[in-house]
Protein backbone atom coordinates (compact mmCIF):
# COMPACT_ATOMS: atom_id res chain seq x y z
CA UNK A 1 0.00 0.00 0.00
CA UNK A 2 1.32 3.42 -0.89
CA UNK A 3 0.52 6.45 1.23
CA UNK A 4 1.12 9.96 -0.04
CA UNK A 5 1.83 12.72 2.45
CA UNK A 6 1.92 16.36 1.35
CA UNK A 7 4.49 18.24 3.40
CA UNK A 8 5.58 21.87 3.39
CA UNK A 9 9.13 22.33 2.05
CA UNK A 10 10.45 23.27 5.51
CA UNK A 11 9.15 20.03 7.05
CA UNK A 12 10.50 17.99 4.14
CA UNK A 13 13.93 19.55 4.58
CA UNK A 14 13.93 18.76 8.31
CA UNK A 15 12.98 15.17 7.56
CA UNK A 16 15.72 15.00 4.96
CA UNK A 17 18.29 16.18 7.52
CA UNK A 18 17.02 13.66 10.07
CA UNK A 19 17.25 10.90 7.49
CA UNK A 20 20.83 11.82 6.68
CA UNK A 21 21.75 11.89 10.39
CA UNK A 22 20.16 8.47 10.90
CA UNK A 23 21.67 7.07 7.71
CA UNK A 24 18.31 6.03 6.29
CA UNK A 25 15.94 7.17 3.56
CA UNK A 26 13.25 9.81 4.03
CA UNK A 27 10.59 7.10 3.70
CA UNK A 28 12.20 5.13 6.53
CA UNK A 29 12.44 8.28 8.64
CA UNK A 30 8.76 9.08 8.11
CA UNK A 31 7.85 5.50 9.02
CA UNK A 32 9.94 5.76 12.21
CA UNK A 33 8.42 9.13 13.13
CA UNK A 34 4.90 7.78 12.58
CA UNK A 35 5.66 4.66 14.66
CA UNK A 36 7.03 6.84 17.48
CA UNK A 37 3.94 9.06 17.33
CA UNK A 38 1.65 6.02 17.50
CA UNK A 39 3.59 4.63 20.47
CA UNK A 40 3.29 8.01 22.23
CA UNK A 41 -0.47 8.07 21.58
CA UNK A 42 -0.78 4.58 23.04
CA UNK A 43 1.26 5.52 26.11
CA UNK A 44 -0.86 8.63 26.61
CA UNK A 45 -4.09 6.64 26.29
CA UNK A 46 -2.87 4.05 28.81
CA UNK A 47 -1.82 6.76 31.27
CA UNK A 48 -5.20 8.46 30.91
CA UNK A 49 -6.99 5.15 31.53
CA UNK A 50 -4.86 4.56 34.64
CA UNK A 51 -5.58 8.09 35.88
CA UNK A 52 -9.33 7.52 35.43
CA UNK A 53 -9.11 4.19 37.28
CA UNK A 54 -10.23 2.22 34.25
CA UNK A 55 -6.94 0.35 33.98
CA UNK A 56 -5.19 -0.93 37.07
CA UNK A 57 -1.52 -1.69 37.44
CA UNK A 58 0.23 -3.93 39.91
CA UNK A 59 1.26 -0.75 41.72
CA UNK A 60 -2.43 0.03 42.33
CA UNK A 61 -2.88 -3.09 44.49
CA UNK A 62 -2.34 -2.80 48.24
CA UNK A 63 1.12 -4.03 49.33
CA UNK A 64 -0.38 -6.80 51.47
CA UNK A 65 -2.65 -8.08 48.68
CA UNK A 66 -2.18 -11.74 47.86
CA UNK A 67 -4.17 -13.95 45.57
CA UNK A 68 -5.30 -17.07 47.31
CA UNK A 69 -6.63 -19.86 45.14
CA UNK A 70 -8.54 -22.76 46.57
CA UNK A 71 -9.49 -25.86 44.66
CA UNK A 72 -13.22 -26.48 44.73
CA UNK A 73 -14.46 -30.00 44.20
CA UNK A 74 -17.58 -30.19 42.02
CA UNK A 75 -19.59 -33.03 40.59
CA UNK A 76 -20.94 -33.42 37.10
CA UNK A 77 -19.57 -33.22 33.60
CA UNK A 78 -16.31 -31.39 32.86
CA UNK A 79 -16.70 -27.70 32.05
CA UNK A 80 -15.37 -28.23 28.52
CA UNK A 81 -18.20 -30.69 27.78
CA UNK A 82 -20.78 -28.29 29.18
CA UNK A 83 -19.47 -25.50 26.96
CA UNK A 84 -19.63 -27.70 23.87
CA UNK A 85 -23.24 -28.62 24.66
CA UNK A 86 -24.19 -24.97 25.22
CA UNK A 87 -22.74 -23.92 21.88
CA UNK A 88 -24.83 -26.48 19.97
Amino acid sequence: MITTIDLPNEVYQRLERQAQMRGVTIVETVAQVLAEAEANRLDTALEQMRAEGVLLTKKALPPDYQRVYRRIEVTGAPVSECLVKERR
